[in-house]
């Protein structure tokens, strides 16, 4: 094992993790199997005596009582708002993002940083390898490199006034020429037009243009909330009104159109195979006729939905119209904590209770697309969410060793109903190990929980 305290590099040689059970993804789960990793790249996958077999004086990690899998990836997330973790716990959406806009203009540059490097060792604690991060002040590159973690981070773009609008289309290029520069390794740079009710048409179809000069991909927000519906078929509600105010829109540039805002983008040239669309709980047959068609991909995070009482989104039908969906976990802002085990658990009860069918999703389904199906909605599943040889060996392990994993039948159902992110207690990205015994080796966990407390002293008071 690697010393506490010290995050291993990929060396040229062969270590093997051993593990009770090794779920490839791609193939079926082997009892007793084993994943060999060569610098960055898993070189063999299979049962532990073939492949021990095969490279024999390879170094050997065994895991006992554990289940060893691909890293999961989390399609949405925020690690800039973690320190606002339990601060808005009981709002509707609208009155939600009132609040949240309020606290998070109180916070500085430092203060972000903190926030960031938070939300990054949590998500290294909790099983995930690589995050699609909306960012917007500029704190996760640094705080997720730091950790350790494959990213692609999404910078964030408003812009309702289209008077304005040659100038927001400069001030974001040359924000972006700054991120690509900052960009390499396991961080690429993205674009996040935010949302139908803080982005005009024109600024979405722009920043869409950008995004595709560049060869970025682009991600939204889109049919979070009813709300949002309100505002876009309307032009009424809290978003037309309470929050214009608050962040001193005077002039908005739209009318309303009087469709959903699946089909408002639609009319703008936004969708393509590289959309990433967050949310979509409000999303009715048609819209998702139209996502299907233009090859939209879907970040599904059940627990900010719910929380929040924006719904829950049909992600059934999503993946019955062949919809590349991952899961996301939102901020910790809105989700609390960025525990897939958790979303995978949610979304199967959700879906379940509001269909009165239990065959509705399925264990393995959930585990699926938490890792290949993230990576699909990516487009990242050449590199990553399967472990195949040629593949990044991004891999966690799970401890399986107690009671309420015991006995285990199928190490999908013991992962989905029993494990969460406390039970994670290794992980490597690109070969390196991050993660050991249950200790981040990369970020300073103390000191980490200290500058986030203090954060939130300055919130409080």
């Amino acid at each position: 094992m690697t010393e506490q305290g010290e995050a291993a590099a990929p060396t040229g040689g062969i270590t093997i993790l051993r593990s009770d059970w090794v779920l490839p993804i791609a193939s079926e789960p082997v009892q007793d199997g084993a994943v060999a990793v060569e610098g960055e790249l898993i070189k063999a996958v299979g049962p532990a005596a073939e492949v021990m077999g095969a490279f024999a004086g390879a170094k050997v990690l065994d895991f006992h009582d554990s289940i060893l899998l691909p890293g999961f990836i989390n399609c949405h997330s925020h690690v800039e708002y973690s320190v606002f973790r339990g601060l808005i716990d009981d709002k509707n959406f609208g009155a939600w993002i009132l609040d949240f806009i309020d606290y998070r203009s109180l916070l500085g540059e430092a203060d972000h940083v903190a926030s960031a490097r938070l939300g990054a060792s949590e998500c290294v604690a909790s099983g995930i390898t690589t995050l699609a991060d909306g960012m917007y002040f500029g704190a996760s590159i640094d705080a997720i490199r730091d950790a350790g973690l494959r990213a692609r981070i999404y910078q964030e773009a408003f812009g309702l006034d289209d008077h304005r609008l040659e100038e927001d289309m400069a001030a974001l290029a040359a924000r972006l020429d700054e991120l690509e520069g900052m960009a390499g390794g396991l961080i690429e740079i993205g674009v996040f037009p935010h949302a139908p009710y803080t982005v005009s048409a024109n600024h979405y179809r722009a920043i869409a243009e950008l995004a595709r000069e560049r060869g970025l991909k682009i991600a939204t927000h889109l049919a979070e909330s009813r709300a949002e519906s309100t505002y876009i078929k309307s032009g009424t509600g809290v978003l037309a009104h309470d929050l214009r105010e608050k962040v001193g829109w005077d002039y908005i540039s739209r009318e309303p159109f009087g469709v959903s805002p699946v089909k408002y983008l639609q009319q703008w040239s936004v969708y393509g195979p590289d959309v990433l669309a967050v949310h979509c709980v409000n999303a009715g047959p048609r819209d998702i006729d139209i996502l299907a068609k233009s090859d939209v991909a879907i970040a599904h995070c059940p627990k900010s939905n719910a929380k929040l009482g924006c719904g829950v989104a049909p992600l059934p039908a999503f993946l019955e119209a062949g919809i590349r969906v991952g899961f996301g976990t939102d901020s910790p802002a809105s989700s609390n904590i960025m525990d897939i085990f958790g979303e995978m658990r949610t979304a199967i009860f959700l879906h379940r209770a509001m269909r009165q069918d239990a065959t509705v999703l399925g264990a393995a389904e959930c585990v699926q697309m938490a890792t290949l199906g993230g990576a699909r909605a990516l487009g990242m599943e050449d590199a990553v969410g399967t472990l195949e040889p040629g593949k990044q060996a991004d891999i966690i392990v799970v401890d399986m060793e107690f009671s309420h994993f015991t006995p285990i039948y199928d190490p999908y159902s013991s992962l989905v109903y029993g494990a969460s992110q406390e039970d994670v207690f290794f992980k490597m990205v690109a070969g390196r190990t991050i993660y050991d015994k249950k200790v981040i080796l990369t970020i300073d966990e103390e000191e980490t929980r200290a500058r986030a407390r203090e954060v939130k002293d300055r919130l409080r008071a």
